[in-house]
């Protein structure tokens, strides 16, 4: 299996179903509604809908990038910013976006993994390992925000 296949692959388990881990990204927004989705579990933290916004944000940075794209800086002030997207609207989208991020790595030429991403010191084959990574990181904090909201309701 060629390695943009496999990590493709490690990409639609984070994101649809087969994690190993447990629920996959897909999974748990299927059991979020828009108000819980908008709540913020403590003051001053994100909300699921905030974490899967920023997520959004860094799949369409990511889905652009190319040599003649580059990938934009990150900047805190900035990924936070967004203005909100409404709840159905946002899961839609992400998804969306999620199927065209997949494509593009499992589409991604071999022979181009080694070259460095334009705007970054690494190459794609980094880029799309840190997709996943990137994705399980906010996944879990999207289930323990999920957690805790629904352990408030009890």
């Amino acid at each position: 299996m060629r390695q943009t296949q496999r990590i493709a692959d490690s990409y639609r388990a984070a994101t649809v179903k087969g994690a190993w881990y447990g629920p996959s990204l897909a999974e748990l927004l299927a059991r979020i509604s828009p108000e819980l989705a908008t709540t913020r579990p403590v003051p001053g933290s994100h909300s699921i809908s905030e974490l899967l916004q920023h997520l959004l944000l860094w799949n369409e940075r990511i889905r652009n990038t190319s040599d003649s794209n580059a990938l934009p800086p990150w900047r805190a002030e900035k990924d936070w910013a967004e203005p909100p997207i409404p709840w159905n609207e946002l899961v839609s989208t992400w998804s969306q976006s999620r199927e065209l991020v997949e494509e593009k790595i499992r589409n991604f030429p071999i022979e181009d993994l080694a070259k460095q991403v334009p705007g970054r010191n690494y190459p794609y084959e980094t880029l799309f390992h840190g997709v996943v990574e990137h994705t399980i990181y906010h996944s879990g904090q999207i289930a323990i925000v999920l957690s805790m909201l629904q352990s408030r309701s009890l």
